[in-house]
């Protein structure tokens, strides 16, 4: 499986973990705790579609050092814009702050359920 499918599987995965926590929020809570369920975990499936552009935006072939400052550069951007975006939300919009952030780490969670599915021994890098 190549990488950008390895991205798109990540990010399905992210999304359907959030659809998870929201509809269980809705059923065992109620709506504001699936409206902040849904909002953390878009935030963390935003971030990963954010850093996957910046990857992915490096041209095949270029230089070690480009695609290395490329891959950093993404990942600062990508921990401050989660640090801002997940901010915003507590501070500024009406969530209920554990579905949030459960949500959210149920969306990270997506990296390693994704490997069962995405795991190649062989590598391909698109």
């Amino acid at each position: 499986m190549g990488a950008k499918q390895v991205t798109r599987t990540v990010a399905c995965i992210q999304l359907l973990a959030t659809l998870l926590v929201a509809v269980s929020a809705l059923i065992f809570i109620d709506t504001r705790a699936a409206y902040s369920a849904a909002v953390g975990g878009g935030i963390s499936t935003l971030v990963t579609l954010y850093f996957a552009s910046k990857v992915f935006s490096v041209r095949i072939g270029a230089p070690a050092a480009k695609i290395a400052r490329t891959f950093y550069v993404g990942e600062v951007v990508k921990i401050l814009l989660t640090i801002a975006l997940l901010s915003i939300a507590l501070l500024w919009l009406k969530v209920a702050p554990l579905p949030l952030l459960l949500a959210y780490m149920a969306a990270l969670m997506a990296y390693w359920l994704a490997l069962p599915f995405t795991f190649d021994a062989s590598v391909r890098t698109l």
